[in-house]
């Protein structure tokens, strides 16, 4: 069979009339011309990545030539045979170019952005993008543009002081943080001379920190309600199925939104959460439960293909939404002042320290908080293993026989 002739050529392009309303020449593999009503001739790739449809803008014709499309179709056709979606790949290099052009060398924005991209594998993906979105939010549209060594401690107290404003305190809080660190970054690699947020009594501007205690259920008619409920979501299953996982792990949410098939042992029964995903920049190992290895053994028959336990609704390559979680707590009839995913580790603890027998310690190290000394954690954590995981199936029979 010869090979077939290409659909488009430069004649063709421009003889094409606007009609009433938009139309398109196809060129074949994708690509296509748009002709607008209005005249305009625009270059449009279609392609589809990870099953989804999508469309990339090359440029207008005769800027972008026949040629010049073609070529550019090729560049693209040959990053998504490589994995890599010609979209997000062009958005992250504008991205980048954004911080590039950052005005002058040594500005806090641009030192700021740099700090955090070299310690983006140090920290959890939570933890970075929290970071980044209070300095975007609060501190680069005031102090971004200024040179490091500009930078007062006039201006980082007016920045407290506007989130205080807004009755912000725990995340003005972790504003300053973020701006000291960068600071003592900066003066560690020469891009400063000193650290004017370390002149600042910080507690003075935003007050002392609230306990901020977790609402829970701790009485066996309501965590049989709450349980029930769970079974019966009619939401969508991966949610159902975690926020069960959660009730029996007890672990923090983002645990739950990020557990990978790669971190589940099911032969050894355990759960293997790596530092970076923890709170405590620790290992941490969940002992599963007999009821918890069937609930895993059903997700494996819907999940098994992604990298995600529980992955997105939308699609297996991503996990599960932040909002998920809440939002099926919120849609089973509980309000905020009844009960949070967070209220599963309050609802634990509270129980397990009034009707078990076990000690305080294995509890304690359960809930992944520091036990004893620096220097005794590790062993502990290792000490504690086997009463561990007596622990976590006490916890969990103790849900089973509850819920009955």
């Amino acid at each position: 069979m010869g090979k077939p002739s290409l659909s488009l050529t430069d004649t063709k392009i421009k003889n094409a009339k606007p009609k009433e309303k938009d139309y398109k020449l196809s060129d074949g593999r994708g690509l296509y011309l748009l002709i607008t009503k209005s005249g305009g001739k625009h270059w449009k790739l279609k392609y589809y990545f990870e099953t989804k449809e999508q469309k990339l803008s090359l440029g207008a014709y005769p800027d972008i030539s026949l040629l010049k499309a073609r070529e550019l179709r090729e560049v693209y056709k040959s990053q998504i045979a490589n994995g890599i979606n010609p979209s997000q790949e062009l958005k992250r290099k504008k991205e980048a170019n954004k911080v590039l052009v950052v005005k002058n060398l040594n500005t806090f924005e641009k030192l700021a952005r740099e700090r955090l991209l070299n310690i983006e594998d140090r920290i959890s993906e939570t933890h970075h993008k929290r970071s980044l979105r209070g300095l975007e939010n609060d501190c680069f549209p005031f102090i971004g543009h200024l040179p490091m060594d500009e930078v007062e401690a006039s201006h980082i107290i007016e920045i407290l002081q506007v989130m205080v404003k807004r009755g912000v305190q725990d995340s003005a809080k972790k504003v300053y943080y973020s701006i000291s660190k960068t600071f003592n970054w900066a003066v560690a690699n020469g891009f400063a001379k000193r650290n004017p947020a370390s002149d600042i009594q910080v507690s003075e501007i935003i007050g002392k920190a609230k306990v901020k205690n977790y609402v829970t259920i701790v009485d066996d008619l309501g965590i049989k309600n709450l349980l029930i409920s769970i079974e019966d979501y009619a939401g969508g299953y991966t949610t159902k199925q975690a926020l069960l996982m959660m009730a029996y792990t007890f672990v923090r949410t983002i645990n739950i939104r990020f557990a990978e098939w790669s971190e589940i042992d099911l032969e050894a029964k355990l759960w293997n959460i790596p530092a970076k995903k923890m709170k405590t920049k620790d290992d941490f190992i969940v002992p599963l439960s007999s009821t918890v290895m069937t609930l895993l053994k059903e997700m494996a028959l819907f999940s098994s293909d992604s990298p995600y336990v529980f992955p997105s609704v939308k699609s297996k390559t991503t996990p599960m939404s932040d909002g998920a979680l809440l939002g099926a707590i919120r849609r089973m009839g509980y309000t905020k002042d009844e009960f949070t995913p967070h209220g599963f580790r309050a609802m634990f603890s509270t129980i397990a320290h009034e009707k078990s027998n076990f000690e305080h310690e294995v509890i304690e190290a359960q809930l992944a908080h520091s036990v004893g000394s620096n220097v005794s954690q590790a062993y502990n954590r290792a000490k504690y293993l086997e009463q561990r995981i007596e622990l976590m199936q006490w916890w969990s029979d103790y849900l089973d026989e509850v819920k009955k």
